[in-house]
């Protein structure tokens, strides 16, 4: 067990590493809604077609996929401080350059580099924020990053409406405006120590106890050399690959909706009759609002009823949601939509935190980062997905297409996750270690099982 020797000195450390960490998340959602809030002064000052603009708006998701399963390898590698590091500052330098270009490929590539930096940010950060929160404490940090994290598509929305008086320049001071948190949180990343888990793990134990005494734990480092130190990393992708894929899929399929209705958003207010001048700011409140009030609906919770209850709960009514959508997809039940879409904006904040951190808490500390980085890695292609497939669902379709494939997508990632998570593991209130420890106990009896079951059948056919 993890214990705290310093209370004051520990709390202070995790306000320090959830805000650094919280920030990241805060600017991929502010950056990601700034493609909405900047597409009409961007594509008339440079002059794109709606092609173009498709490719700009989903080449930060393709930048996201090879950053996150990239750096995911790289942070379990060289560590996850400095992979953190890193990752925002290939960000800040992208975002900044954006504000600058004149031509369509300057912007493409830059995107590319944003989407880049920022999905490679999130298996360093991630992993970080859960080896260094305590068991009682992890859940809550954890939804506390889901709070700053729907922030911050909210504020881009709001930003991007008081930019508009200044014309074709709204665009580029938008991007600007874009690199202000993620400079606040390197600043405030500088500060941390490496994670004693991982230093436990590269066998550097002098340096994991000073990093223990520097945030205020007792540094005893028992806990992180146990079951997964006697395993060779081929066995323990082997054990856990199961739950990879499985995560994997209900990652890609639970964010695809999600970041199709960020991206077309758009469209659907215009199929609603939405005024132009309203269209920032009901995307900002009724959709990214709503999921600010769910993650605080969910924080008491995220404990009492478990990671995978809450996934799926949160999956299920945000399916029903869309789907009812989907039959009342028409102006004259505008007020109706706009309901029902805040209903799945609060739901889906009941299954955010589990996509984006799940990954933290089950696998063991050699391929923590690797794994987290396959979750975003599914992430980002649902975006790809979501922009241009509803892109295509809704010009063949129509809106009401779009919501309802969307909805029944929700639906078939709660199937996929009752039957392949539900009952599977139990990670509230329990030290990482013990989890993984868990799962590679149940994996080494499944392969003896199944090599005693092999020796039999061969003395069978010999005898």
């Amino acid at each position: 067990m993890v214990s705290i020797n310093n209370f004051e000195k520990y709390n202070k450390f995790m306000r320090l590493l959830l805000l650094s960490v919280a920030l990241g998340g805060f600017t991929d959602l502010y950056d990601t809604a700034i493609v909405g809030g900047a597409s009409l002064t961007l594509i008339k000052s440079l002059n794109l077609t709606s092609a173009e603009f498709g490719l700009f708006g989903a080449s930060t998701f393709i930048g996201g996929a090879v950053g996150a399963f990239s750096f995911g390898l790289i942070s379990d590698k060289i560590g996850r401080k400095r992979t953190f590091v890193i990752t925002l500052l290939i960000f800040i330098v992208s975002e900044l350059l954006i504000s600058a270009v004149t031509n369509f490929a300057e912007l493409l590539a830059l995107r590319l580099l944003v989407g880049f930096g920022i999905g490679a940010d999130y298996p360093p950060a991630l992993t970080m924020l859960s080896e260094y929160s305590s068991k009682a404490e992890r859940g809550k940090y954890l939804i506390k990053f889901l709070i700053v994290f729907s922030l911050g598509g909210m504020l881009s929305y709001f930003v991007a409406t008081a930019l508009l008086p200044f014309g074709l320049l709204q665009w580029r001071l938008l991007f600007l405006t874009g690199a202000i948190p993620p400079i606040i949180a390197l600043s405030l990343r500088r500060k941390l120590p490496e994670s004693p888990r991982w230093y436990a793990t590269k066998g550097m134990i002098d340096k994991a106890k000073s990093a223990m005494e520097e945030m205020g734990l007792i540094p005893d480092i028992s806990q992180f050399t146990k079951r997964e130190q006697e395993i060779v990393d081929s066995k323990l992708f082997r054990i856990f690959l199961p739950l990879l894929i499985s995560i994997f899929f209900v990652n890609m399929l639970l964010n695809l909706p999600l970041s199709g209705l960020v991206a077309l958003n758009p469209i659907l207010l215009s199929a609603l009759k939405i005024p132009a001048n309203l269209d920032l700011i009901f995307s900002g409140l009724a959709f990214l609002g709503s999921q600010s009030i769910g993650a605080v609906l969910a924080y008491p919770l995220y404990d009492k009823v478990g990671r995978i209850n809450m996934l799926l709960i949160g999956s299920a009514i945000t399916g029903g949601s869309l789907i009812t959508m989907s039959f009342l997809a028409s102006p004259s039940y505008a007020s109706y939509l706009i309901v029902l879409l805040a209903v799945a904006g609060v739901f889906a904040s009941f299954y955010l935190p589990v996509i984006y951190s799940l990954s933290t808490e089950i696998f063991p500390t050699k391929i923590r980062g690797t794994s987290q980085g396959m979750g975003i890695l599914a992430i980002r292609i649902a975006g790809i997905i979501g922009i241009f497939g509803g892109s295509f669902i809704t010009a063949a379709y129509g809106t009401h297409g779009l919501l309802l494939v969307y909805g029944i997508i929700n639906f078939i990632a709660f199937l996929i996750a009752l039957f392949t998570l539900h009952g599977k593991i139990r990670v509230e209130g329990r030290e990482l270690e013990d989890i993984s420890d868990e799962i590679v106990d149940k994996g080494e009896y499944k392969e003896n099982v199944e090599e005693e079951s092999l020796k039999n059948d061969d003395k069978k056919r010999g005898n």
